[in-house]
């Protein structure tokens, strides 16, 4: 999938209400993220989105499954949907939002599908 493709569909969808932030990273280490409100700064979530994917390898080391987890912190939500190739998006959201229920499986099942 071409980086273009993953820029696109991440533009196409920051103005979800309750998304802060999106990234992707591939299995070439190519990173993309965005950023959905002005709290929460482009270093920030390319800091926190490298953290996560760093993460990954650990979690199959140690044989916990990495199809799809999320991280849970006081007020936010780091959803994690890897594909079969190795990609994984990351959906940063407010904790407890409607997004939750409305937009998420949308937004993974369009990654599944890129």
């Amino acid at each position: 999938m071409s980086a273009a493709a993953f820029q696109h569909w991440i533009q196409n969808n920051v103005s979800i209400p309750g998304v802060l932030g999106f990234g992707i990273h591939t299995p070439n280490k190519q990173s993309f993220v965005a950023s959905c409100t002005s709290t929460f700064s482009p270093q920030a979530l390319e800091n926190a989105w490298r953290c996560v994917a760093e993460t990954i390898p650990v979690l199959q080391l140690n044989r916990f499954p990495t199809a799809r987890f999320r991280f849970v912190y006081h007020n936010a939500v780091v959803h994690c949907e890897r594909r079969r190739d190795g990609t994984c998006l990351g959906i940063f959201a407010v904790k407890g939002h409607q997004f939750e229920q409305d937009e998420l499986y949308r937004l993974l099942n369009e990654f599944h599908g890129l």
